[in-house]
């Protein structure tokens, strides 16, 4: 099967090689730009060899897991970048591989940003954390800054410059690092990018249409699928769990999500809060009024 899926890989003008061990994967992952990782080792488990790589490295990591949506899950929450079920089309796997790979390219143009208000100047991209492997290419998706209209002001970050919500958590583009309370969360490249996006413009909904393109790269026009949607379901589960409270990210059901601050509940729902920058005088463009609304919580 592995030298099938090489040469149809090759045909793609990849150069492909098979380890056959997950040791002989850790020996020799940082010769190349992505891994394609099977579960089924004769010595190692894919979560452990996807861990294990994590420590050091955010290489793509391709992974083959079984329709299990808890082996799935796993992967996910140790770093892959993404799971292909078995059985799999060659076809899909060259497609997956070309999707993560423009993810992770060096990028030297900003991306535009789809957003409620006009923005200002954008923000290239930051670089990766300066004590990554050095084959390391991956870097946070462009988020240009939003600008103030009106009375109501939304978070904007120029570069160098980090994202503050509330008063406890703090984003760090340029290291890719978020910090809750001044404890660094263990982020999975995916959850990063995610709480990234919604951070960047706490309080406006994202719907998972748009939630899917930007981070998972997926077709524009193309609906997204119930497979789709319980990857999106599974990394905002998976986030709400290290924020330490579920309504940190707001389900709106048959809307889309966005990021809130916890506060006091009122009759089951989440009271309106005002969202500040930690330092009104370190930046005091930073602060935001969030709708007031029903929140309902998947």
């Amino acid at each position: 099967m592995a030298e099938g899926l090489r040469d149809d890989v090759a045909r793609h003008n990849y150069s492909v090689d098979i380890a056959t061990t997950g040791r002989a994967v850790l020996e020799a992952f940082t010769s190349y730009d992505l891994i394609l990782l099977d579960t089924d080792l004769p010595d190692l488990d894919g979560v452990s060899v996807s861990r294990a790589i994590r420590q050091t490295s955010m290489i793509p990591i391709i992974a083959f897991a079984s329709a299990d949506e808890v082996d799935q899950v796993l992967l996910l929450e140790t770093g892959c970048d993404d799971c292909i079920e078995r059985p799999y089309r060659s076809r899909d796997v060259v497609a997956r591989i070309n999707a993560v790979l423009r993810r992770t390219a060096p990028i030297t143009s900003p991306v535009p940003f789809a957003s409620p208000v006009p923005f200002a100047s954008p923000v290239p991209f930051a670089s990766p954390a300066a004590d990554l492997d050095s084959v390391v290419r991956a870097r946070p998706r462009g988020v240009p800054p939003l600008a103030a209209v009106g009375e109501d002001l939304v978070l904007g970050e120029e570069q160098g410059q980090l994202i503050r919500v509330g008063n406890r958590l703090v984003i760090d583009p340029a290291l890719r690092e978020a910090r809750l309370g001044g404890e660094l969360l263990t982020l999975t490249r995916k959850e990063y990018e995610l709480l990234h996006l919604l951070a960047s413009a706490p309080g406006r909904i994202f719907d998972r249409t748009e939630l899917m393109i930007k981070i998972w790269d997926y077709p524009a026009g193309k609906p997204v699928n119930a497979q789709a949607s319980r990857t999106i379901d599974t990394h905002v589960s998976s986030l709400r769990r290290k924020l330490g409270h579920r309504d940190w990210i707001a389900n709106l059901r048959g809307v889309g999500f966005r990021l809130d601050v916890p506060g006091p509940r009122r009759g089951g729902r989440q009271a309106p809060s005002r969202l500040v920058a930690a330092d009104p005088e370190e930046a005091p463009r930073h602060g935001w009024i969030r709708a007031e609304g029903a929140i309902e919580s998947a």
